[in-house]
């Protein structure tokens, strides 16, 4: 056998090498890429579980103030059977009305259990058809209890357009948006919400009267962990890695004394 038979087994020996290291590369790169999703996912939701803990005294204000008109409702039923048992005689117009008045009120918080958890609920990465103005609408119920007493939401919603993504992620999105817009209001003001879209894009966009950013602040907002008002400081850091993710984009105005801007585009895109 000459030369060039051993050159060809030596070469075939390197390819199987470099294969059998390829293949291994490949495997390892799929584990680091599913531990890297995994953690991104429990960071997502940990930042989420922050600002339930933020909203948790509202929220369960919402909450107690129907719970305690039923309570109250439910007290008066009694009341009127008992007299009805004395007397004989059924106030059926006010039994009616009452009757009305707690279904109302039982109707109140299921919804707010049910935003809450259609919110809470940890993602599963799995995308749907979404209505955004239906999840801002949520978003703005769960913050209702900080938004009632100081801020008029003005929603101009002009995007009909569904998007196919992971709910549970645009909601936090939203939620981070519309929660630095209140706040960032310290007495009385304004926040609008608008949707538009066209050939390309669907976008949203929260706007506010509040005390703006400095541009020195403004550089950083995006930055993980940094904050000015307490907290984990990952609300907007989180939110760019959605909307991202989504290949979107986000984009901030601001100016110091009157109010600022994000406007957030996603692509729009069938089905995949």
């Amino acid at each position: 056998m000459d030369d060039s038979f051993w050159f060809l087994v030596i070469l075939n020996l390197l390819a199987i090498y470099i294969l059998v290291l390829h293949v291994r590369w490949r495997k390892k790169m799929r584990v680091y890429a599913k531990k890297l999703k995994d953690e991104e996912s429990q960071l997502i939701h940990l930042e989420k579980m922050a600002s339930l803990g933020t909203l948790s005294a509202g929220i369960a204000h919402e909450i107690n103030n129907p719970l305690t008109f039923l309570i109250t409702n439910l007290d008066l039923l009694t009341r009127y059977t008992r007299e009805a048992q004395v007397t004989g005689e059924f106030r059926f117009n006010d039994m009616e009305e009452t009757l009305d008045e707690c279904r109302e009120g039982t109707q109140r918080i299921k919804r707010i259990v049910q935003d809450l958890l259609s919110f809470s609920h940890p993602s599963q990465g799995k995308k749907m058809l979404v209505d955004i103005n239906e999840l801002l609408d949520v978003t703005v119920r769960i913050l209702w209890n900080e938004i009632k007493y100081k801020v008029d939401v003005v929603k101009d919603y002009q995007s009909q357009a569904k998007l196919w993504v992971d709910p549970t992620q645009l909601s936090q999105v939203f939620l981070n948006l519309v929660l630095n817009a209140v706040q960032s209001i310290r007495d009385k003001g304004t926040v609008r919400i608008n949707t538009t879209e066209d050939d390309t894009n669907v976008t949203v966009t929260v706007s506010d009267t509040g005390c703006g950013i400095s541009k020195e602040v403004l550089s950083e907002i995006f930055t993980p962990f940094y904050t000015t008002k307490g907290g984990p400081g990952l609300g907007l850091s989180v939110s760019k890695g959605i909307i991202e993710n989504y290949r979107g984009t986000i984009e901030v105005d601001s100016k110091v004394g009157q109010g600022t801007t994000f406007k957030v585009s996603f692509p729009k895109e069938d089905k995949k």
